[in-house]
């Protein structure tokens, strides 16, 4: 059953929420089957992880309901897909609660659907007042002003050729700002994939719209000037453009969602680490400095803060050298993590923090009888294992049985998409070869540059560091 889709439905629920859930769940207005109630009953025990041999579906029908003497799998199921939609329409409920906005959206559209034209007015002044009172200016303000408008227009009880022409200018105007600044999000991030995958995309009327940027209708909408100069400096990749991108996201007067402006952010921030792979080593303090910004802001969190940049933030303090930094990161910001990852990603940012400061004894005990719940979390420890062997004297027989379990791990696990699989056993192969190098001689420096230049391999800069202070030139 763990790997069920219900399961995979309830580890999104918040620890607060499983309360709210339940009660959701036992009101006969939405379920009158007691026995998805009990169901429910038996499985939030087991929450958040949902690890444990007694959520095998065999014993759970068993257990629950010993009178099922046919069918007991089937009849499980059904069970399940009932509580599983259960918790969609719960989650769907929360939406309604957390987003006021859409609340008032579907008010509109139920009394005009109903024909209570005094309630449907009552309803527009209330959402008008609600979005005025928003400090947010973003895509979403201007969409549900749209929204709004637009119902009022296709109402029955409207009288369209008595509406004022600057009414219907506002809901143009609230258009244009929803489409110029959507489109601008969206054709950035395209932008940023092409130069990772060097492809190119056709976006229709970009080069037109990024032209009339500077309407008088723009002018105060710093939402679309950013996204505008985002997509500007992913098609330039000028520094000048990056600098006035920068200041512009860190204006405080800009007033916008908060995944707006982390989109913002995201979008400067991955400029920088383009540009830092490709060599700029001057760009790795602005990466560092847009993490502190989004630490500043709680950009990075609402509830939780991602794992992954969780991780890269401690991979760029570590880089930068700045080990009381990342420590006092840690330490602090591990508690907003997800439960089910918290101490898989604590303990390899902790291996990230010894292996920088060499200490590498330290990092293998970190890693010793450790189980990640994450692929990827075991593929990087086994990295780092292999990294540690190799700085380490006397583990040679360690560093190739290690290499050997680590391909044959990548090789016969399922789970393991084919370009992680591919990256990965580069990057064994590549490690040996350096091995080789270092304690046979077996190749030059040179050599072993330009391998690494056309092979696709995980650490590609610390293989380069290490070919640089550990292999001499033939």
């Amino acid at each position: 059953m763990q790997k069920s889709k219900l399961i995979d439905k309830l580890r999104l629920v918040e620890r607060d929420e499983m309360r709210d859930l339940g009660k959701f769940v036992e009101s006969p207005f939405f379920n009158k089957d007691e026995k998805v109630v009990k169901l429910f009953d038996y499985l939030k025990k087991y929450h958040p992880v949902f690890e444990h041999k007694k959520l095998d579906r065999d014993y759970i029908a068993k257990k629950l309901f010993p009178e099922w003497k046919d069918n007991a799998y089937k009849k499980l199921s059904h069970i399940m897909s009932r509580l599983s939609q259960l918790v969609d329409d719960f989650f769907v409920w929360k939406e309604a609660e957390y987003d006021q906005s859409e609340r008032y959206h579907a008010l509109l559209k139920a009394y005009k659907r109903r024909k209570g034209d005094w309630f449907f007015d009552s309803a527009v002044g209330d959402f008008r007042k609600h979005l005025e009172k928003q400090p947010e200016r973003g895509t979403d303000y201007y969409f549900h002003q749209y929204r709004m408008n637009h119902e009022i227009y296709t109402h029955t009880a409207t009288e369209r050729v008595q509406t004022e022409i600057d009414s219907l200018g506002n809901t143009i105007n609230n258009l244009d700002l929803f489409y110029f600044g959507a489109k601008f999000r969206y054709s950035s991030e395209v932008r940023l994939r092409e130069l990772y995958l060097a492809e190119k995309s056709d976006l229709v009327l970009l080069d037109e719209m990024l032209n009339s940027v500077n309407h008088t209708i723009f002018a105060d909408n710093y939402f679309v000037q950013i996204f505008a100069k985002a997509t500007y400096l992913y098609q330039t990749r000028d520094k000048n453009v990056y600098e006035e991108l920068k200041e512009m996201i860190q204006d405080d007067s800009v007033k916008c969602s908060t995944l707006e402006r982390m989109d913002m952010v995201s979008l400067a921030n991955n400029f920088c680490i383009l540009e830092y792979n490709r060599g700029s080593a001057e760009y790795l303090q602005e990466i560092f400095g847009w993490y502190e910004y989004g630490l500043k802001y709680k950009i990075w969190m609402s509830k939780h803060m991602d794992h992954q940049v969780f991780s890269n933030i401690v991979v760029c303090a570590c880089d930068l050298k700045k080990f009381e930094w990342a420590d006092t990161f840690i330490r602090g910001y591990t508690k907003y993590l997800r439960e089910e990852v918290r101490e898989s990603t604590k303990i390899m940012a902790f291996c990230r923090l010894e292996f920088s400061m060499k200490n590498f004894d330290k990092t293998l005990e970190l890693l010793r009888d450790v189980e990640f719940v994450n692929v990827q979390y075991d593929l990087r420890a086994r990295a780092y294992q292999l990294k540690c062997y190799y700085e380490l004297e006397g583990y040679e027989m360690p560093f190739y049985d290690a290499c050997n379990a680590f391909a044959q791990y990548c090789r016969r696990n399922k789970v393991i998409g084919e370009q992680s699989k591919t990256v990965n056993l580069n990057f064994i192969s590549f490690i040996k070869r350096l091995h080789q190098a270092k304690s046979q001689r077996t190749e030059g420096r040179q050599n072993l540059i330009d391998k690494l230049e056309e092979t696709p391999v995980l650490y590609s800069r610390w293989f380069r560091e290490k070919i640089e202070h550990d292999i001499k030139d033939e």
